[in-house]
């Protein structure tokens, strides 16, 4: 579980950094940009960071037109990278409803990496490496070893992210190539970005949980939001792949 991407309450509050804004009646669409003239500023990694903004009500009645958002967004990405090969990692604890975000969406992926040698599509491979609770090994060293055998192109993380912003609770989807840092608690985990990996780095998340006074707090309804999220995004996800 990690902070947010950015502390996007303030960047929209006085306007800075921001690229670009689409607004619908039901949801909006930011785009940030961190460079060399704004990073020490703003405290950030260079990069892109985007930000879908809704409801509850447009979460659920307007989830086909999130989609083609993610898959906007995603397609930016993609193009600017090799696809051939994707690894794409679901964090978080499937045991617990507010952090099973990257594992459920995974669970709901196509993988044909087992089959690439005769289909003619990308290889894409998927592993959720749980929690260290649960395995007792940082993410970032059962990814660490994955990625050396594997040897992908592109790595693509789903996690649940915390946010200190009450608005943001449960209601933004977030996609940026700058990486994260799983398992936050952890001292001795490593930032999965390009530079650690030497590939590049999709990240996305959804904030599940509120963070305020060091406690951390989420809603009675998380369980569905994961739900309708992780369909959003591994919808997006087998549209652009498959």
């Amino acid at each position: 579980m990690k902070k947010a991407f950015m502390d996007t309450s303030k960047i929209i509050k006085d306007n800075l950094y921001k690229i670009d804004e689409i607004k619908n009646r039901d949801y909006s669409v930011v785009h940030f940009k961190v460079d060399s003239s704004n990073e020490k500023m703003v405290k950030k990694v260079k990069g892109d960071y985007y930000s879908i903004n809704f409801d509850y009500v447009s979460l659920q009645k307007r989830s086909k037109a999130l989609k083609k958002e993610v898959i906007k967004i995603l397609s930016t990405f993609f193009g600017k990278v090799k696809t051939t090969k994707p690894l794409i990692i679901g964090l978080g604890n499937s045991s617990i409803d507010c952090d099973s975000l990257g594992v459920r969406t995974n669970n709901k992926l196509m993988r044909v990496n087992h089959f690439a040698d005769f289909l003619n599509m990308p290889k894409v491979a998927l592993f959720n490496p749980e929690v260290t609770l649960k395995t007792g090994i940082s993410s970032f060293s059962l990814i660490e070893m994955v990625v050396k055998k594997l040897k992908p192109t592109v790595l693509i993380i789903i996690d649940t992210l915390a946010t200190n912003n009450e608005d943001y609770l449960n209601n933004c989807i977030e996609i940026n190539n700058t990486g994260i840092i799983s398992g936050r608690a952890i001292k001795d985990n490593k930032r999965i970005d390009q530079s650690t990996f030497l590939i590049p780095v999709i990240a996305i998340g959804v904030p599940l949980v509120l963070e305020q006074n060091k406690k951390l707090y989420t809603t009675p309804n998380v369980k569905d939001i994961v739900e309708l999220t992780s369909d959003i995004i591994s919808d997006a996800l087998n549209d652009l792949f498959f």
